[in-house]
């Protein structure tokens, strides 16, 4: 008779690999600049690779300086008036009052403006006149 095979022992490695650590702290994403929690792609200060949130980094490369207060206190703004969405009225142009537009942009100061208020000031440098609203908007012209 053949004598019966010893039984294979298996040892797990419970030891971590090198470089890779357990995410067990729980610590939140937190920008560095303007402390908001929640962005929709986080990025990173080249010379200090500071965590920021997406539009102080955005802000930054563009214009190689952080974001002014002025505009970060405007996006909390933003915030009570999300919350006004579920009464039907939603976000309003500071300029021409519409709640529709396409885009959202915002002014050199940091109140929110409508597309076709916000397009008009960049290329004109001054208000849209209000005789030029319009209660539905107006799609491009294919040619």
């Amino acid at each position: 008779p053949s004598p019966s095979p010893s039984p294979i022992h298996t040892t797990s490695n419970t030891t971590p690999k090198l470089g890779r650590r357990p995410s067990a702290t729980g610590t939140a994403k937190v920008c560095a600049h303007c402390h908001a929690t929640s962005t929709p792609l986080w990025r990173r200060e080249p010379a200090t690779l500071r965590t920021l949130c997406n539009a102080c980094g955005l802000y930054l490369q563009q214009r190689n300086k952080l974001r002014p207060q002025e505009l970060i206190d405007a996006d909390g703004d933003d915030e009570s008036e999300s919350s006004s969405e579920h009464d039907g009225t939603g976000p309003e142009c500071s300029h021409c009052h519409t709640h529709h537009t396409s885009v959202w942009r915002r002014s050199k100061t940091g109140a929110q403006l409508c597309n076709a208020c916000g397009v008009y000031v960049r290329l004109r440098g001054k208000d849209r006149p209000l005789s030029l609203k319009r209660n539905k908007i107006k799609p491009r012209t294919k040619h």
